[in-house]
C-alpha cells in the first residue's frame, strides 16, 4: 500500500472544522508511568513543606484545585510574589524519564497540518519546553506554550483559563477549538465551555481503575492515535476509540 492509501479518508465527522488545537503537557503529550508526575509531586511536597504544608495536603490541593499552586493561593498560604519562586523551584527536577519519541514527532507533524497547535499546560512554560526537549518534539511548528502565568495563575478547572487560551490563540468560536488532556476535570471544563474534547489515556494515577469522562467525544490511550482521530494519519495501530 502507498502511503496516500493508508491515509484515512477524513476525520472523524465531529471533529470536521476545528480551526485551533490545545495539547496538554504532562501525561498527556508524553506518557511514562507517571515518572515525572512523581518527581514533580515530590519536588512540590519539599516546596511546600517549607511553608508549613505537608506533601499529602499538597497533593490534595492539586486534587481540588487542578494545580497545587491554584491551592495555595485560595488558601492565601502563597500570594501571586511567591507564585514565581513556587513555578521556578518546583520544576528543577530531573527529566531523564522522558525520552526521544519519533514516532510522536511523526504523529504530531500531522496533526500541526491540520490546524494551528499550543501546548497548554497549567504548568510553567520553561517546564513544558524542557519536556518538549526532550521528547525531540520541539522544533516543530508550534504556535506557542500557554501556561499558567497565561491564565492569571489559574488552573483549567476555571473558565477563564479557556478563554485566555482562545484570546491568545486568535480563536473565537469554542466549537471549533479542541482540547487533548489526561484530567477528567479538565475535559469537563473544557466541555462545559464548549470545547471539543479527547480524553487521553485510560488508567487512574491514583487508583489503577479504567477512566472515564462521559464529556470526552473521544478517549485515546495515547496521544498517537490522535493523528489517525483527525484522518491524517495510517490507519494502522489504531489505539483509540470515538464515543458514538
Amino acid at each position: 500500500r502507498t502511503q496516500r492509501e493508508m491515509l484515512l479518508p477524513a476525520a472523524q465527522p465531529r471533529f470536521r472544522g476545528i480551526t485551533h488545537i490545545f495539547i496538554d503537557c504532562d501525561d498527556c503529550l508524553y506518557q511514562n508511568g507517571w515518572a515525572t508526575a512523581r518527581r514533580i509531586t515530590q519536588s512540590i511536597g519539599a516546596y511546600t513543606a517549607t511553608l508549613g504544608v505537608s506533601k499529602d495536603r499538597a497533593y490534595q490541593l492539586y486534587k481540588e484545585h487542578g494545580t497545587c499552586l491554584k491551592g495555595l493561593l485560595v488558601e492565601r498560604i502563597l500570594d501571586e510574589a511567591g507564585a514565581e519562586e513556587f513555578l521556578t523551584e518546583v520544576h528543577k527536577i530531573d527529566y531523564s524519564e522522558i525520552e526521544p519519541d519519533a514516532r510522536l514527532r511523526e504523529v504530531l507533524s500531522a496533526v500541526l497540518g491540520v490546524a494551528p497547535c499550543w501546548v497548554f499546560t497549567a504548568s510553567a512554560s520553561e517546564h513544558a519546553a524542557r519536556c518538549m526537549a526532550k521528547l525531540g518534539v520541539s522544533g516543530l511548528p508550534w504556535q506557542g506554550i500557554i501556561d499558567t502565568r497565561a491564565c492569571s495563575l489559574e488552573s483549567k478547572h476555571a473558565r477563564s483559563s479557556f478563554e485566555a487560551a482562545m484570546r491568545i490563540a486568535g480563536a473565537t468560536d469554542p466549537a471549533a477549538c479542541l482540547f487533548c488532556d489526561d484530567s477528567v476535570k479538565n475535559i469537563q471544563a473544557a466541555s462545559a465551555f464548549g470545547w471539543r474534547t479527547v480524553l487521553v489515556g485510560r488508567t487512574d494515577r491514583d487508583t489503577g481503575a479504567e477512566v472515564r469522562c462521559a464529556e470526552a467525544e473521544a478517549h485515546l490511550a495515547s496521544i498517537h492515535g490522535l493523528a489517525e482521530l483527525l484522518g491524517v494519519a495510517p490507519a494502522e495501530g489504531a489505539d483509540g476509540e470515538a464515543r458514538e
